[in-house]
């Protein structure tokens, strides 16, 4: 199998010129739409108990979003059906979040936010490199209250491609999941990009699926700070031979930032939400500067939003992107605000731990422990599952993390069946390989 190590698909520049062709305008045209679909937005949320009276009537500008109040995960969670702008007859889906910084949030969605949804995604996908007659396998979890699924599923039949509802337990080994390739179709693979990278090698390159154009990763990142393939993207490409691509969304907004060919960062999709980026103190950031991503999803119903704040750390990136899209571009997701730890005097988030251990070409799978130590101290605690085992794999392995902890952490050798039991127990609706045990 060729081995693609950019970051885009095959596909090159292909583009139905219909689905997201709004985020090629010139600038200015764009931020007309962006307004106009943000003052209806806040129009519509005011309806909600939680919002009422707080919103003003309307707004000038995109700049002054600024002066209105940010809204958290934990008022939400407080407000309860307060939050909610439409009526209980009015809703079609209920979704959840997966509660991994705290309790899961309920989201309704209703029957225009169904058809948002699927909007959303057919952009988001269409970027990636899906058109009608493509297929979509969905190698995910499509139950327990999740949106992702529903959502790409949605999104793939408004672009007309052929879904193939296959679950996460399809990564498992490569030949199965090559099996559900239908030649001569253009396939996709939708997937939580270390499930992929740690499947079984029973496949071969010797035995390819050509059909195959690209991995799209969720919930994962696939890029470093430096927006290059990270340790996971690359042993992904050198695994399948082709491109791996970033998306991010999360429940409670619904609006994905989507990467594709030529891309890099993931492409905001203006007509469905703003985006901002903030610091400790709640001010906005200049481009290309770390922060908390925030984002006010335009035209939602069930659970109108302004200015959520998401708890993400990421950069956002407004210079000229190679794929010829005028919007900005949001980087990896480097971590969650309450997971940042602290070891020995460094500050770093589990996706760097998670980043090395995904440069070793031995670590099937792996579970990161963190444990307060003191004030100014968290303990790291390693469970790692090996292809292979050999003292020399071992050490090398302890000598890697040490370099980058500058400590000697605890690592636990384990085999896949604890490891899995480790990442299940601490969430059950998705495996877990950061696992906080840190008392606040």
């Amino acid at each position: 199998m060729k081995n693609n190590r950019t970051s885009g698909n095959r596909s090159g520049k292909r583009h139905t010129g219909q689905v997201g062709g709004h985020l090629f305008w010139p600038v200015e045209r764009w931020q007309a739409l962006q307004l106009d679909a943000l003052r209806r937005h806040i129009s519509h949320a005011g309806k909600s108990t939680y919002y009422a009276g707080v919103l003003p009537g309307t707004i000038q500008s995109l700049e002054h979003l600024v002066e209105f109040s940010l809204t958290h995960k934990d008022q939400l969670a407080a407000a309860g059906d307060a939050a909610f702008a439409c009526k209980s007859q009015d809703v079609r889906e209920w979704v959840t979040t997966s509660g991994t910084t705290g309790k899961p949030l309920r989201v309704p969605l209703t029957e225009s936010d169904l058809h948002r949804l699927a909007e959303n995604e057919a952009v988001a996908l269409n970027i990636a490199g899906l058109n009608r007659g493509d297929t979509l396998i969905l190698a995910l979890a499509l139950d327990r209250m999740f949106v992702a699924g529903l959502a790409y599923w949605l999104g793939a039949q408004k672009l007309g491609a052929a879904c193939i509802r296959a679950g996460a337990a399809y990564c498992a080994q490569l030949d199965i999941l090559q099996s559900l390739v239908h030649r001569g179709a253009r396939t996709f693979v939708i997937t939580v990009p270390s499930l992929l990278a740690g499947a079984g090698n029973a496949a071969s390159r010797d035995r390819p699926a050509p059909e195959i154009q690209a991995v799209i990763g969720i919930g994962e990142p696939l890029r470093t700070a430096a927006l290059v393939p990270n340790a996971l993207a690359l042993r992904l490409m050198d695994k399948l031979g082709v491109p791996a691509i970033s998306t991010y969304a999360c429940t409670e907004t619904c609006s994905t930032f989507a990467e594709g060919p030529l891309c890099v960062g993931g492409h905001l999709n203006p007509a469905l939400a703003v985006v901002e980026i903030i610091n400790e103190q709640g001010s906005p950031v200049a481009a290309g500067t770390m922060g908390e991503v925030v984002v006010t999803p335009l035209g939602v119903e069930g659970m109108p939003l302004v200015r959520f704040c998401t708890g993400d750390i990421a950069a956002l990136y407004t210079d000229p992107c190679p794929c010829g899209r005028t919007t900005p571009r949001l980087g990896p997701i480097l971590g969650r605000k309450r997971q940042l730890l602290k070891v020995r005097g460094s500050s770093l988030f589990p996706s760097a731990i998670a980043d090395c251990l995904n440069g070793i070409p031995e670590v099937r799978d792996y579970a990161i422990i963190a444990h307060r130590e003191h004030d100014l101290s968290d303990r790291i605690e390693l469970h790692v599952c090996l292809t292979k085992s050999s003292s020399a794999i071992r050490e090398r392995l302890a000598l890697t993390v040490r370099a980058l902890l500058k400590v000697q952490p605890k690592i636990i050798f384990s085999s896949i069946s604890a490891i899995r039991e480790l990442q299940s127990a601490a969430n059950p609706r998705k495996p877990a390989r950061f696992i906080d045990r840190r008392v606040s």
